[in-house]
């Protein structure tokens, strides 16, 4: 399935999630009808359906806690309906024990609910070989679910998570960028910076749906570097929020400040260039590392200089930005080393040459 036919057919609601379940379900049946004829055919699809979610993972251990309910109601229902006939007396007794070992047992709360369920159907439909036929056809449905779960992708998934956190990088930094201007690119700069918050997490999102699927293996070792990345870039956008709090709370002839839009902008250059070396194939003309110490020591130049013609008040609200325009710089600089350490050795050895790891930087100053 293509990527454009893809967006066609979620149009009319044919979404990726409902072709899983329909697949899941249709085959499960397919499957225990074959192997068992006509008994209880409705428990494979139903634990298709219900254990179906949107990673392999997330369907692995909902499919693992609905058998762990289904064999402990079941149990529990086989030794009491040995000694007390269908009644609200062995009802209730089922459903004490059953839920009660689940609970002191520290059970999670799906298989929890999935006791009390088996232990009534189970007492209903009571003889001895409910049970193996429920536990085995339950597991016949997690089985193709999980099947299905790891073949039926989105088209093209890692380039689009990618470019989600491509396009979230470059809407930090101008975000940053535009936090220092004032007025209508203030705002515009808060769209973007929310906006950019959304991006990262669809792509941790779509990228968690990647894991343990038949498209993650060729794709593995740019998924974990992806995940790095992605993970620093939240980093970034928590303390990028964090500056545009503080930004609101300083006087505009502080906060819309030529010093202050140059600070901003070369700090807002280091994202950006981040994003572009890590998340694209475009070549990058300039040195991450060099954007850095520039950005820093214009941090620091300006901050020592404002020390010197600021009240004491004002000092302590700007070491707040600086320190947290210091942060960022941080953050990218362990990306890049990070992303650096993870590379093949000769790749390795060659971009070792140009990394130095400033050991002074603005945090020593404030």
């Amino acid at each position: 399935m293509n990527e454009g036919l893809q967006d066609r057919l979620e149009k009319f609601g044919l979404s990726l999630y409902m072709i899983r379940i329909t697949l899941a379900a249709s085959l499960s049946w397919v499957a225990v009808h074959s192997l068992y004829g006509d008994h209880y055919l409705y428990f494979a699809p139903l634990a298709a359906i219900l254990i179906t979610q949107g990673t392999v993972k997330a369907s692995l251990e909902k499919g693992f806690y609905r058998l762990l309910g289904i064999v402990l109601g079941g149990t529990v229902s086989l030794i009491v309906g040995r000694f007390l006939d269908i009644g609200i007396l062995s009802i209730l007794l089922i459903l004490l024990l059953g839920i009660g070992i689940a609970t002191a047992c520290r059970i999670n709360i799906q298989a929890v609910s999935q006791v009390g369920v088996t232990s009534v159907l189970a007492l209903t439909f009571y003889h001895d070989h409910y049970i193996v036929w429920r536990v085995a056809e339950t597991l016949i449905g997690v089985l193709i679910a999980l099947l299905i779960n790891m073949i039926i992708v989105p088209p093209k998934g890692f380039v689009k998570v990618k470019s989600l956190a491509l396009e979230g990088s470059l809407l930090l930094a101008d975000s940053l960028s535009g936090m220092a201007t004032g007025g209508r690119d203030a705002a515009k700069a808060q769209k973007a910076l929310t906006r950019s918050g959304e991006l990262l997490a669809k792509s941790v999102r779509l990228r968690q749906e990647m894991q343990f699927t038949l498209s993650h293996y060729p794709c593995r070792s740019g998924l974990r570097g992806l995940t790095q990345a992605t993970a620093h870039l939240q980093k970034v956008h928590f303390y990028v929020k964090e500056i545009a709090d503080e930004l609101s709370l300083l006087p505009a002839h502080y906060a819309a400040a030529d010093w202050m839009v140059e600070v901003a902008g070369a700090t807002a250059d280091c994202i950006a260039l981040y994003g572009t070396k890590t998340l694209s194939d475009a070549e990058v003309q300039r040195s991450l590392q060099e954007s850095l110490r520039h950005a820093r020591d214009l941090q620091l130049a300006w901050f020592s200089e404002l020390q010197g013609i600021c009240p004491l008040t004002a000092i302590r609200d700007l070491g707040a930005v600086f320190s947290h325009l210091n942060r960022v710089l941080e953050v990218i600089e362990q990306a890049d080393y990070a992303a650096v350490s993870a590379a093949p050795l000769p790749a390795r050895a060659e971009a070792a040459r140009s990394i130095h790891l400033v050991n002074n930087g603005l945090s020593h100053k404030l």
